[in-house]
């Protein structure tokens, strides 16, 4: 909106030449002009933009560690306490699809003597299952302790929509060492685990 003032202030001056009449216009009209400018304000609207890039479904395993047996004429059990294997297994595919965890065992060996897969047994607790981000995490398959194979072993699922994220995984070890073991240094199996999608 525009406003204007104008005061007009009319001076004669008597006995006194006339001024000419341009310049007297000139002196005599005082003009005093306000102008108020009143502005509307605009909003502008920005965007903010992310890309996400799917990542992938792995598994890290560990080295397991048997606890040593001195040989006494008996049967006996070596073990591995959940305390000692901290694998960890991770979904950054952003999918929700699930996913699973399975594994594999060889027989022990020596290079010559040998001590059956068929007594070495894997244990997962749910309770040893944390969370270190994401959403639910997986639940375990083997909550007994279940005889490992050649053949892949389902050991955690994570259902469809959960186990979206980085979780940690302890499993405990049990093995069945005969009392007929031939002595040795060490014995050896390898374990294969591997991440595996859907659950």
């Amino acid at each position: 909106m525009e406003r204007k003032s104008i005061a007009m202030k009319i001076t004669t001056t008597p006995n006194r030449k006339r001024l000419p009449r341009i310049t007297k216009g000139l002196a005599a009209i005082l003009v005093a002009v306000t102008v108020t400018l009143v502005g509307t304000m605009t909003a502008l609207a920005e965007s903010a933009t992310l890309a996400v890039t799917a990542g992938t479904l792995s598994v890290t395993p560990a080295n397991v560690t048997m606890g040593g047996i001195t040989l006494d004429g008996t049967d006996q059990q070596s073990t591995s306490a959940a305390a000692g294997n901290s694998w960890s297994a991770v979904d950054g595919r952003g999918s929700g699809l699930g996913w699973n965890v399975t594994i594999t065992a060889t027989n022990f060996i020596d290079g010559i003597e040998t001590i059956a897969v068929t007594g070495f047994r894997i244990q997962l607790l749910d309770a040893n299952i944390t969370l270190v981000g994401g959403n639910a995490k997986p639940t375990s398959s083997v909550t007994t302790a279940t005889t490992m194979s050649g053949v892949a072993l389902k050991i955690a699922s994570a259902a469809i929509d959960a186990g979206m994220g980085s979780y940690t995984l302890k499993p405990n070890f049990e093995l069945d060492v005969p009392a007929e073991t031939v002595a040795a240094a060490s014995y050896t199996s390898t374990i294969v685990i591997a991440a595996n999608s859907a659950p």
